[in-house]
């Protein structure tokens, strides 16, 4: 893989920190739903952000573009 660019660095990490506030916002409201099915597409947009916070943390890891602890 080519070498990042520090633009693309922080592009990253911002990314990662948009998806990470996300996902705590939507854990911290999932309490307060009462519509069913409504909670359903909560717990949804849960684990699908979940699993694009895993895939970004494993491209970071799996590039050695920074280390984990540079990113949080």
């Amino acid at each position: 893989m080519r070498e990042l660019t520090p633009v693309e660095m922080s592009s990253l990490r911002e990314l990662l920190t948009m998806e990470t506030t996300g996902l705590i916002s939507l854990k911290q409201m999932q309490p307060l739903i009462s519509d069913d099915k409504l909670k359903v597409a909560c717990d949804a947009g849960i684990q699908a952000g979940d699993g694009r916070i895993r895939a970004i943390q494993q491209f970071i890891q799996e590039n050695q573009i920074m280390s984990l602890e540079e990113v949080h």
